[in-house]
């Protein structure tokens, strides 16, 4: 009977053990998954804060915009430069959070649209014949062509290209779009076009309307000495270093600007090409051409700092300004985008 006693309690003492043991683990286990709902829950928080700071900095940087517009319309300047106060970088700290903010402008950038044969044919093998030209004068990776860059981006919007068949060959297959670029990443679905070639490439084009006019007064030599084959880059350098003579602000920007299409063509680099301008299909066609900017685009870096560490999100924003209509809208946003894109490897045109 003793025996039988000791057995019993010896077998109540264990399965209590074991329960207690059952129960720290559950504890244990239970406090784990509390602290990691915790800190998920911290970064779901500091990234929802980090894309509301984003997403009020680009209605910021929508307001700066319209303001710059209405300065415009309201004292007859109605023109866009390099050397305004919108190209220039902002930074500021609100309660431990870093804001930063740069704008650039898209038109004056070579459009990739422009290769599309909307209107004319011709008009799209002009287009090529300068993105051609103007992917010459970059310094593309030994292995990368710019005849063959420009042809296949060409061939993108023609449903009969051979290269759609390429690209049906290829691990995951894929067609041509037969579209519009929506946009200029879509460069690295060429066959000719690998990442490093891109990287060269991007800070000189965008994807906009094909019939987009480029902006003289924010655009680059480079993009600029494209346009014809008898334009000196050295004279594309003296056209476009006529509106970012000076320092950036208010007070010079009337000093060192085309106000008007027919200013830059009286410009001294321009006018010896007028000869091109009478002719029925000349290269330098003033309907191409403005000095008035719709689209920008806006990249917006938020950090924040807390307890549980750091977050960082980048937005660019893709904002279209039509003062005409009353309009100024996101037309585009990606937050894929790095650090090293809002650096000054994108922004080809400074204040």
């Amino acid at each position: 009977m003793r025996s039988s006693t000791n057995k019993q309690r010896g077998l109540a003492l264990i399965t209590v053990l074991f329960i207690f043991a059952l129960v720290s683990l559950l504890a244990v286990s239970m406090q784990k998954r509390q602290v990691a709902s915790m800190a998920q829950a911290g970064a779901t928080f500091s990234r929802t804060q980090a894309m509301l700071l984003a997403i009020s900095a680009e209605d910021i940087a929508k307001a700066f915009l319209k303001l710059d517009a209405k300065r415009d319309e309201d004292q007859g300047e109605k023109w866009d430069t390099a050397v305004e106060l919108w190209n220039q970088p902002v930074t500021t700290e609100l309660s431990g959070t870093e804001v930063f903010i740069n704008i650039r402008d898209l038109q004056g950038l070579f459009n990739l649209n422009s290769l599309a044969p909307e209107k004319s044919v011709d008009d799209a093998e002009l287009a090529k014949t300068r993105f051609e030209r103007l992917l010459s004068n970059l310094s593309l990776p030994s292995d990368a062509s710019a005849s063959d860059i420009a042809a296949e981006a060409k061939g993108w919007f023609d449903s009969n290209s051979s290269n759609s068949s390429n690209y049906q060959n290829l691990t995951p297959p894929y067609s041509s779009s037969n579209n519009a670029f929506s946009h200029p990443s879509e460069l690295m679905l060429l066959e000719s076009v690998d990442r490093e070639t891109y990287l060269v490439i991007e800070p000189y084009v965008t994807a906009l309307p094909f019939d987009t006019q480029l902006n003289v007064n924010t655009t680059h030599e480079h993009i600029l000495q494209a346009w014809d084959a008898q334009f000196e880059l050295a004279d594309a350098k003296a056209t476009v270093g006529e509106v970012r003579a000076g320092s950036c602000g208010l007070e010079v920007r009337a000093d060192h600007v085309f106000k008007e299409i027919t200013d830059f063509f009286n410009y001294e680099h321009i006018a010896k090409l007028a000869d091109k301008t009478k002719k029925p299909n000349n290269k330098w066609d003033d309907q191409k051409f403005t000095v008035l900017s719709q689209y920008f685009s806006v990249f917006t870096q938020i950090k924040i700092k807390n307890d549980s560490g750091n977050t960082e999100l980048i937005l660019e924003s893709i904002i279209k300004r039509d003062m005409d209509d009353q309009f100024i809208g996101v037309v585009y946003r990606d937050f894929s985008r790095k650090i090293k894109d809002i650096s000054d490897r994108l922004k080809i045109v400074r204040c």
